[in-house]
């Protein structure tokens, strides 16, 4: 991950640090583990004062990246990981959205991964404000297409907990199994279609993964993605 190094230690833990560790990171975490999702289970999380650089220390999770592995698995073998994925997702999307904002699972800011940096807002107490947030267009766009793109956002969504950033890289197998989803500093809580529409902004060199999104999430977001693909165009990058 650029802006950080991780290290392996003796004890089988790891240590993700750096100054782009958000350490609302670990409140995710947390969740994630009362959710026995298989997720690393956090050990200490801490910020150093003086360098400004925060550190993450968590279990050590064996497993290849499925990035790797995934041209040479079987179609029998991608379905299987697909549905696990599904299974994960499902879990998460079963949690009752209980602290009233949108933003880190900590009550912190939302963290928002575009396509050359993060943008950081909120917390949001409700939709209309995320809205706003998120349609952080350029100043350049026409005001008929400004006008048309805020037409198309709704404000009733679910508000879910959320990963943001299921990528292949992010997910490891061993087995045939999903031993571990890492990588959890955009996860929070969001409107549900969330990591549904940012699913298909992360990179991937794999087409037929993109093309499994039915497959993955359990419920698809045909209108917010058409939307999101048109904002994407003319929001700030």
């Amino acid at each position: 991950m650029p802006g950080c190094t991780v290290k392996r230690h003796p004890d089988n833990t790891v240590t993700k640090k750096g100054r782009r560790i958000n350490l609302d990171e670990q409140s995710a975490l947390y969740l994630a583990t009362e959710l026995h999702l298989p997720a690393p289970r956090v050990h200490q999380a801490q910020e150093d004062s003086l360098d400004g650089e925060a550190c993450i220390r968590m279990d050590f999770i064996a497993g290849e990246r499925l990035d790797l592995v995934w041209p040479s698995m079987t179609t029998a073998e991608k379905d299987e990981i697909c549905q696990q994925l599904r299974d994960i997702l499902t879990q998460m999307r079963s949690v009752p959205w209980t602290n009233g904002l949108i933003g880190s699972c900590s009550g912190g800011k939302v963290r928002d991964c575009r396509q050359f940096t993060d943008y950081s807002g909120g917390p949001f107490l409700d939709e209309t404000s995320f809205n706003s947030f998120y349609l952080d267009l350029v100043e350049t766009i026409p005001d008929p297409i400004r006008d048309a793109l805020s037409k198309q956002l709704r404000d009733d969504h679910r508000i879910l907990f959320s990963h943001g950033d299921l990528a292949q890289h992010n997910i490891l197998i061993k087995d045939g199994r999903i031993t571990g989803l890492l990588d959890w500093e955009y996860a929070g809580w969001y409107p549900e279609h969330w990591d549904y529409i940012k699913f298909f902004e992360r990179p991937c060199k794999h087409r037929d993964w993109k093309n499994r999104a039915r497959e993955i999430f359990p419920q698809s977001y045909d209108d917010e993605l058409a939307s999101h693909q048109a904002i994407v165009r003319w929001q700030r990058p």
